[in-house]
Formats: structure tokens, C-alpha cells, sequence
């Protein structure tokens, strides 16, 4: 059987969903249906294995058969896995490492399937800084292996891998790339007003379930468990990458086309105030300015419209108390950021460590930090800059491929961008920057942050092969 079957029918940037797709979207809503009913009898410690499992199904059956609904199927399970181990945990018991969060890495996973299937597609010359981040990644992981044990050190290489190989798998299907593209629009603007509005009602009224995660996790930096007393985190684990989804899927609201985008910038904006991500603020900036900049007076016209109406329909709530005082608290410290606790303590890191980032040739290697230090410590370990989380890990011979690596994927997504006023092209290439930006405070290579750079980056970059204009093109 061919790995390789293309839809015949797609979701269109307006968000509908042709009928001929609805065997593949019905998959998933089963898979929902499932959940809920499980949950809704109080029989939702079943799914701590059963999530993976049924999940894989339907993630491999559509894969197979319905590619366009696996495409879209892969964004959401980043978006949602981590909701469904908190219900889990409601219902049986908080557990610190959790089969669950497996999951995305499975769904994703399969995209190794079309790699395996073509393997000198990764010495073509768009998949290379690919190829050079994957090979850094797997020395990596032999050192974490030995250092920090095997399944650690694994974990944070599917973590980096997985996210990698499905933006590989997107530039590999040149005849699906129109296809899968348009259905990223649509996974992405649903998933953007289903995560945003969860967070607005997650602030205003806490869900017994992530009140518990916030005790039982020790996320501090999260805020209270007490309703309009924390920082909003959606479905997601915490509100670093919960803001940096909405970052980007905001990102593409500016740049995309449909009747989505009117309720997504209504919902999502408020939302992403108040994740309270600085980081994440200034991201979306700078992929504002990029898509007003190479779409034109068209894009600022459409933009300044979309502000005024998403504006209007946000009022209330941009006008109540709770609202206002926690996004002006958080704005205000913007003007004063040598008083700010988080800005002081990520200058001491740069001022303490970074010589000792830089001196080890080899790093400490995977497995040591981030959610994979769950299974040696028992407790999350985070750097608060990629920057030099990079050099740490991979040490300066690892960290400088990778650097290599995103230094040329830069110079080639710019070139893309500069070079295309097509809407979807433009949007991914904003996106690639935004979430590249944000790495002065954290990774952007693992997990959910991962899928949306190397998707954000394959996308922009498939635009130049699909046209077949990577043939004696240079850079």
C-alpha cells in the first residue's frame, strides 16, 4: 500500500469541510464521543492507556486513508492531550509522569512512515537543515543515553524529533501541498477559538480539573487556583506554550482568508493578554509587521477591519475589572523591566551561566531538562533561554550545527518570503519568525513549540519547491 495517498477533498481556508472529507472528520469525533462518554460515567481512569491506544488508531487509519483529516488530527492532539490527562487525573489520581502525554508523539510519529518510505528526500537541498538538526539531535540522545538514562534521553528525542519529521512529511507530499496547507487554516483557526475561549472561561470560572493540576503539578508561576487569580494556560500544560500557540495561530489570522477569522481574533487576543506571555506579545509584533509588510495596503486594510469588528464583539470583557487590572499589571512591567522578578532572574542566568553553557564540546545531552527530567528527578527542569539551553544540551560542537541549521532555514524562509505575496506562504513565514523570536525564553525545538516552527518553516519553505524553483536556485 502507498504511503502516499493524497484526499481528493480539503477543508477551505473559510473553514468548510467538504462532504466527501466527512468519513475522516468522523474518526475523530468518534474519538471525542468515546472520550466524553467515559468521562461523563466517571470512567475516565480508562483512558490513561486507552487515550494513546485509540488515538494511534484513528491517527493511523486516517493516515492511510484520509491524510488531509490526519493533517489536521496531528495539530489538534498537541493542542488537547494535555486537557485529557488532567480529566484522567480528576478522575483516578494526579499522576506526576503520565501515559497520556504520549500521545501527540505517537499521532505525529507516523509521519517517519513517508520519510522511511523516501530517505534521500533528506539530502535534497530544502530538507537539509532538517537533516543537520535531526543528526545533532540523535548524537545528543547517545550521550543522554549514558548520562541520564535511555528512556529520558528517548522521550526528548521523539519530543524533537516527532515535531521535525511531520514538517518533513508536509514538504514531502508535493501533490498534497495545496491540500494539506488549506487544511492547517482550518485545524489551526478551530483549534485558535476552541483553546482561546476555553481560557477566557478557564479565568472567569476554574475548572475543578486544572485547579487540581496547579496544586498537584507545583506550577507556581501559574498563579492561584482560584478563578481570575491565575495566568490562563487553555488545554495546554502551562501558559508559555498555550501563548505561543495563540501567537501564531493569531499570526495567521492576519494573513488568512474565511469566515473564521472574525470569532478567532475575537476570542483569541483576549486570550493571549491574558496568558500574561511577554515573549509572546512581542512575537506576535513581529509576524504582524511581516504580513502587513509583503501582503500590502490590502493586508492593513483587512487588518485594522478585523481589529474594529473583533474589537467590538470583545468589549465587555476587555471592559471588566478583573480583566483590565491583571493585562495593565502585566503591560506596566513592560516600562519597568529591571524591577520585574522574571526579566531579573532570565539577566542573572545570561550574566551566571552563560560560560558555562559555552565550555563543554559535547553538552549534557538529551533527557536532562524539560518534561523528560520527569522521569529521572520527578520534576520538570526548565532553562528560561534557549539560547543557551541549546550549548548546554548539545554543547558548542552539537549547538553549533543546530545553530548552522537555523541560520541557513532563516536565510531560506526569508528568501520565500520575500519573494511571495501568496497569503498562506506569507502567514507560515511570519509565523516561523515569531516562534524563532521567543526562544530568548525557552526552547522552541520540543514539543508543541517544535510542530509550529519546523510546520511554520516546511510550509514557507514548500511553497519554493512546489513550484520547483529549488533547482539551480542557490540558497
Amino acid at each position: 500500500m502507498s504511503l502516499t495517498i493524497p484526499l481528493v477533498h480539503t477543508p477551505n481556508a473559510a473553514g468548510e469541510i467538504n462532504k466527501n472529507d466527512a468519513l475522516g472528520y468522523s474518526l475523530i469525533g468518534i474519538l471525542v464521543v468515546i472520550c466524553a462518554g467515559l468521562f461523563l460515567t466517571h470512567l475516565g481512569r480508562l483512558l490513561n492507556f486507552g487515550f494513546p491506544f485509540l488515538a494511534t488508531i484513528v491517527a493511523a487509519s486516517l493516515f492511510f486513508l484520509h491524510r488531509n483529516a490526519y493533517v489536521a488530527f496531528a495539530w489538534w492532539i498537541w493542542l488537547f492531550t494535555p486537557e485529557v490527562r488532567r480529566l484522567v487525573d480528576f478522575q483516578s489520581a494526579y499522576h506526576n509522569v503520565s501515559p497520556v502525554m504520549v500521545t501527540p508523539l505517537l499521532v505525529t510519529g507516523l509521519a517517519f512512515l513517508t520519510i522511511f518510505q523516501r530517505p534521500r528526500f533528506l539530502l535534497h537541498r530544502a530538507t537539509v537543515p532538517f537533516s543537520m538538526f535531526a543528526g545533532a539531535a540523535l548524537f545528543s540522545f547517545v550521550i543522554g543515553a549514558f548520562e541520564n538514562g535511555f528512556f529520558p534521553a528517548a522521550y526528548d528525542l521523539g519530543a524533537m524529533l516527532c515535531p521535525l519529521a511531520f514538517g518533513v512529511f508536509l514538504m514531502m507530499n508535493e501533490r498534497d501541498y495545496e491540500r494539506n496547507r488549506e487544511t492547517i487554516v482550518f485545524a489551526s483557526l478551530t483549534g485558535l477559538i476552541i483553546i482561546a475561549a476555553y481560557g477566557l472561561y478557564q479565568f472567569y470560572n476554574l475548572p475543578p480539573w486544572d485547579a487540581l493540576w496547579l496544586n498537584e503539578s507545583k506550577f507556581s508561576s501559574g498563579g492561584s487556583a482560584f478563578a481570575e487569580q491565575l495566568r490562563i494556560f487553555g488545554p495546554l500544560n502551562s501558559p508559555g506554550p498555550y501563548g505561543l500557540a495563540l501567537m501564531a495561530f493569531l499570526v495567521l489570522v492576519m494573513a488568512s482568508k474565511g469566515r473564521l477569522r472574525v470569532p478567532a481574533a475575537a476570542f483569541g487576543f483576549p486570550a493571549l493578554a491574558l496568558s500574561e506571555v511577554r515573549v509572546a506579545w512581542g512575537g506576535f509584533a513581529i509576524g504582524a509587521l511581516l504580513v502587513i509588510w509583503r501582503l500590502g495596503g490590502k493586508a492593513r486594510l483587512r487588518f485594522m477591519l478585523l481589529i474594529l469588528i473583533a474589537g467590538v464583539i470583545a468589549t465587555p470583557l476587555l471592559t471588566e475589572g478583573a480583566f483590565s487590572s491583571v493585562v495593565a499589571s502585566r503591560f506596566s512591567s513592560l516600562s519597568n523591566l529591571q524591577q520585574d522578578n522574571s526579566f531579573q532572574a532570565r539577566e542573572a542566568l545570561y550574566q551566571n551561566f552563560a560560560a558555562t553553557a559555552f565550555s563543554d564540546p559535547i553538552g549534557a545531552g538529551l533527557g536532562q531538562l524539560g518534561v523528560a527530567a520527569k522521569l529521572t528527578s520527578g520534576q520538570t527542569a526548565d532553562f528560561d533561554s534557549g539560547v543557551l539551553e541549546l550549548p548546554y544540551e548539545f554543547g558548542w560542537v552539537g549547538g553549533s550545527i543546530i545553530f548552522c541549521s537555523i541560520i541557513l532555514m532563516v536565510l531560506r524562509v526569508f528568501r520565500t518570503l520575500a519573494s511571495s505575496q501568496d497569503y498562506m506562504t506569507v502567514g507560515a513565514a511570519a509565523i516561523f519568525f515569531s516562534v524563532l523570536s521567543t526562544i530568548v525564553s525557552g526552547t522552541v525545538f520540543v514539543g508543541l513549540n517544535g510542530m509550529l516552527l519546523w510546520s511554520a518553516g516546511a510550509l514557507a519553505m514548500g511553497a519554493r519547491l512546489n513550484q520547483g524553483k529549488w533547482i539551480g536556485s542557490g540558497m
